[in-house]
């Protein structure tokens, strides 16, 4: 699993904070005092029980916080960090800040953000980040359109004026929290990082470096690890391995747990081999006490040990763990709760997952190295992909059965039972619970020699992509898919490369970067010239025409993007495929109007609108609607344009989407306006201004940039 994770300060039972990893999240019901934001109440890990010392610190942050609430018009947030000595780990960084965070919950609205599960291969995904954050706020999702930009804007003018008390957690650099941070100069933020952050210097208003426990609180945590199971020994016996373990938070944790499982055991005899281990193997103290951990496994558990590293997503199933081990369910829950038992696993923030800390990641995989096997390591990775790979696929088919893929499924497999997906919202949640794992997965196929399963993986995907736009990551996994369709060589692979290009163009034009357009320009040129060599005259071919005209349309280049969907539109047509048909003339329509062909538009939208009647699509019959209406706007139809409008209208309170009817409502406010309306004028501004106080959040450009979710629909490209 991924390199996360600060220590506590000392131990905790195991389903609160164990080995430094938060445990289950709590959701307080009790409110901030003053401005708040309007979501949930507190969302902060159960606080640790065996938190020690670390008094000082908690007084000068009270104190920051007293002085500022006395302070005249501060003019930004209150950022505090907390780094560690030398940027060590497992020094209690974590404890702190949500210790710290606990009281402050009285006077704030207190969340806690590890950043480490929002990462994909390493990086930052700010997108799905600050959705999850103006969920807590009380913003609604603003559904997949929403551009960054857009969610840094919402989230100022959410943030603007409340109290929150905002953890931070896992922090790697300045630049990658500055949009995280609140605008309100009421709130406090609290950052937790491996490394000083200098970058942020202007904005810290206290800076705290944490160095290890003192021998005396050393030995307060052990005796309240132990909890009094050693009976008949003084306080004495402790002070030999508090001493071994340097005032490490996470090491003392890892001591107090054999504690606790050998209870009948001779102090000396446990301080006596943890110390020949740390003399003779020349190891840190905190690998000293963990290689004794790891000695006391069985087999299957000290074997699952060493595969976890190789896991690349946040956390890890029941279910992941048996592919991993594959032995079946039976062997790798045994192996999990012996990991768990021995401190060197700990309960996920996610229900149901295990995680490990970072420092425990980096001794698994010394243990890999000095106990394992290479064959071992790399069947163990070749079963998770070929397990995630089928997860995958099972999950996209139950979000939308009819689209359009090139990849063989994976059959079932004896060594792991499947996820269990009951409707589509489950098979969304996994697929994003899963998101560093699948992501991860598409490199680990590439460099296992897998292009098969790489390219593969890369098309379901793209429901990921669609809902959450993380762009960054995506550019990364489907160049990886583009190359490895390119090298497999098979006739599925040349199809499937065709779909690569067209899935890491969408993903690079969107990025706004010049380079990026370029390169997208360059994927589907080439996409097209596949498609008319290998799949002339298919659904696959009119696919690449699509994306095509949807990059030229973007680039502004509309009269060449028209000719594109119209080939696209001929091909649909020739295989019958209704959906085709009616999208490619949509997507037409659209682009003339764009282009100031009015009449042009209106005829080709009039015709959509029919198609999307005949065919019942909904969404379609409201999308139609609500063009053609701009499009009689803009040709002076005033009449005909408002009832288009409502026409568009019924369809979107038919589908429940409040986004779409707040830029519908807007847009008759103004034409009312410019007719001199103004009774319907205000009618609509103030139920555009009810469904904005309803969602949260202020109305988008929903139906012009939409176009990420078009090419799948049923039957179509």
């Amino acid at each position: 699993m991924t390199d996360g994770g600060n220590s506590v300060s000392g131990g905790s039972q195991r389903d609160v904070i164990q080995a430094g990893t938060i445990g289950e999240v709590h959701f307080h019901g009790d409110g901030a005092a003053g401005p708040a934001p309007s979501g949930t109440g507190h969302q902060l890990p159960v606080e640790n029980p065996v938190f020690e010392n670390r008094d000082a610190q908690t007084e000068q942050v009270l104190r920051e916080v007293r002085e500022r609430a006395e302070a005249v018009r501060p003019e930004h947030p209150s950022v505090i960090t907390v780094s560690g000595i030398s940027g060590i780990s497992g020094i209690g960084k974590t404890a702190l800040v949500v210790h710290l965070a606990h009281r402050l919950k009285d006077r704030f609205r207190a969340m806690y953000l590890d950043l480490d599960e929002w990462r994909t291969a390493g990086s930052l995904d700010h997108e799905p980040l600050l959705k999850h954050l103006l969920h807590w706020l009380g913003v609604r999702d603003g559904g997949p359109s929403a551009e960054y930009r857009y969610l840094v804007g919402q989230y100022r003018e959410k943030t603007q004026g409340t109290r929150l008390a905002l953890v931070l957690d896992h922090v790697r650099s300045a630049d990658e929290i500055r949009s995280l941070l609140p605008v309100s100069a009421e709130a406090v933020v609290l950052v937790a990082s491996q490394e000083r952050l200098p970058g942020l210097a202007p904005q810290v208003a206290l800076e705290l470096a944490l160095e290890p426990l003192s021998q005396e609180h050393g030995e307060a945590v052990l005796r309240k690890l132990s909890d009094g199971r050693r009976t008949g020994e003084s306080a004495q016996t402790l002070v030999p391995l508090a001493r071994l373990c340097a005032g490490f938070p996470v090491a003392l944790h890892a001591a107090g747990e054999l504690l606790v499982t050998y209870p009948t055991r001779r102090m000396e005899r446990l301080v006596a081999d943890l110390t020949k281990d740390l003399h003779e193997k020349g190891l840190t103290v905190v690998e000293a006490v963990w290689n004794a951990s790891y000695g006391s496994l069985a087999a299957p558990a000290a074997r699952l040990y060493r595969l976890l590293p190789y896991h690349p997503g946040y956390d890890i199933t029941l279910e992941a763990a048996a592919a991993l081990l594959g032995t079946g369910l039976d062997d790798a829950e045994d192996a999990l709760d012996g990991l768990v038992n021995a401190g060197l696993l700990a309960m996920s923030p996610r229900q149901g997952r295990r995680r490990m800390h970072s420092l425990l990641h980096a001794h698994a995989l010394r243990c890999a190295t000095r106990h394992g096997d290479p064959a071992e390591t790399e069947e163990g990775v070749r079963r998770l992909l070929v397990w995630y790979r089928r997860q995958a696929e099972r999950a996209d088919r139950a979000i939308q059965e009819k689209r359009m893929r090139e990849a063989d499924t994976v059959a079932g497999l004896p060594y792991a039972p499947d996820a269990v997906f009951a409707d589509a919202v489950r098979a969304r949640t996994w697929l994003d619970a899963e998101r560093m794992a699948l992501y991860g997965l598409v490199t680990v196929a590439r460099d296992l020699g897998e292009d098969t399963h790489a390219w593969s993986l890369c098309e379901p995907l793209w429901k990921h992509y669609e809902d959450h736009c993380n762009h960054e990551a995506a550019v990364r996994a489907f160049g990886i898919g583009r190359d490895c369709a390119q090298r497999d060589g098979s006739p599925r692979a040349a199809k499937g490369l065709i779909r690569m290009r067209c899935q890491l163009a969408q993903a690079l034009w969107n990025t706004g970067r010049a380079a990026d357009a370029d390169a997208a320009d360059a994927e589907t040129r080439q996409a097209v010239l596949s498609a008319e060599s290998v799949v002339p005259g298919e659904k696959l071919h009119a696919s690449a025409l699509e994306f095509r005209g949807k990059y030229l349309d973007r680039r502004g280049q509309r009269d060449e993007a028209a000719a594109y969907f119209r080939r696209s539109r001929d091909i649909h047509r020739v295989i019958e495929n209704s959906y085709g048909v009616l999208l490619q003339t949509f997507l037409l329509g659209r682009t003339l109007r764009a282009a100031g062909r009015l009449s042009e538009a209106r005829a080709e939208l009039e015709e959509a609108r029919r198609l999307a009647e005949e065919q019942s699509h909904l969404r379609m019959m409201g999308r139609t609607a609500a063009e053609l209406a701009r499009t009689h706007r803009e040709l002076g139809r005033t009449e005909q344009a408002v009832t288009s409008y409502e026409d568009a209208l019924t369809h979107e309170r038919a589908r429940g989407s409040a986004y779409d009817q707040i830029d519908l409502h807007t847009e008759l406010a103004v034409l009312a306006a410019e007719t001199g309306d103004r009774e319907a004028a205000e009618r609509h501004r103030v139920r555009a201004r009810e469904l904005r106080i309803e969602t949260g959040v202020e109305p988008t450009e929903s139906s012009e940039s939409s176009e990420a979710t078009e090419s799948d629909g049923p039957e179509g490209s």
